[in-house]
């Protein structure tokens, strides 16, 4: 049976619990909160949800103050999703400003994960995601590899949209990547991208405009609604059936880098002991560029907390 866990019911949170009761492919799903009525109204609320359809998923709450999270212990993954978006408000959704409260969360949290003796997978949302999963990594001084982020995950969706919504075609027919920071120095690897088969630099594009359309993409949703929800959960969801699945799938993730020692969003092979491999992919000169721009940006967030 597989058993997932989410730790914050947030709108990212609750809407991957819910994305994850209609596809059915969870057996049980635990949910952790600190706030013990919403994490309850949760549990009903997808509880009702799922009498109206045939999927069998067990909904139940792991205690947040109780002294042992027993029920974390034999989860196949775990989606870390705490945060409070309201803290971005004053900040025009800039991720990085949650890392004073969530790296402290990670701190509170981290020992009630070791204690409970859970030993799957880590998928971590929490911004700015790759200092969290960093940090997550130190505290529980856990495999780097069976701790994936969410990372440009979503971005690189994003950048297929805007591809195909520029050349009016179908965004499934386009490929390839957006690399580094899951934040402003993220940047789509161009030299991997198609369209068909066909290279990215046969068509006529305004390469500069695209990338900046990408990396606001999320501002456009948070100054819309004050938060994001829909695409981020349902890009967990993918990384969590992924493991569960042992697909042996190759998605842009935030994953460990051996050099620079440290999560960055890049190309991965996810099966069922986290990411597998690394796949290298060959940068130009401006893409490697881009690459250690991000590794700076990452490693100054991570040195703010230290």
């Amino acid at each position: 049976m597989n058993q997932v866990g989410i730790i914050g019911l947030g709108h990212v949170g609750a809407t991957t619990a819910l994305l994850m009761a209609q596809r059915g492919h969870i057996g049980h799903l635990v949910l952790v909160d600190k706030n013990e009525a919403k994490v309850k109204s949760e549990q009903v609320d997808l509880q009702d949800q799922i009498a109206l359809l045939g999927t069998d998923t067990t909904v139940s709450v792991q205690d947040y103050n109780h002294e042992q999270w027993e029920q974390l212990r034999n989860l196949d993954v775990l989606v870390y999703c705490a945060g409070d978006i309201k803290l971005l408000r004053e900040h025009k959704g800039n991720r990085d400003f949650e890392l004073q409260m969530t790296s402290q969360v990670v701190k509170e949290i981290a020992p009630k994960i070791k204690n409970s003796g859970f030993q799957g997978v880590i998928v971590t949302i929490t911004n700015p995601c790759d200092v969290i999963a960093r940090l997550l990594q130190e505290y529980l001084d856990y495999p780097t590899n069976k701790i994936l982020g969410t990372g440009t995950g979503l971005e690189t969706a994003r950048m297929h949209h805007a591809v195909a919504e520029t050349l009016h075609c179908n965004y499934h027919d386009v490929t390839g990547y957006v690399f580094g920071e899951h934040g402003d120095t993220m940047f789509p690897v161009w030299s991997s991208v198609q369209v068909a088969g066909q290279p990215i630099t046969k068509f006529d594009l305004d390469l500069p405009k695209l990338t900046k359309k990408i990396v606001e993409g999320g501002y456009v949703i948070y100054a819309g609604k004050q938060y994001t929800n829909n695409g981020i959960a349902t890009r967990a969801n993918l990384d969590v059936e992924a493991v569960l699945s042992d697909a042996q799938r190759a998605l842009p993730v935030s994953a460990y880098d051996e050099h620079e020692q440290l999560y960055i969003g890049q190309l991965a092979v996810i099966g069922r002991h986290g990411v597998e491999k690394t796949v290298p992919l060959e940068l130009n000169d401006a893409e490697k560029a881009a690459y250690h721009n991000s590794v700076q940006a990452i490693e100054n967030n991570y040195q703010r907390v230290q």
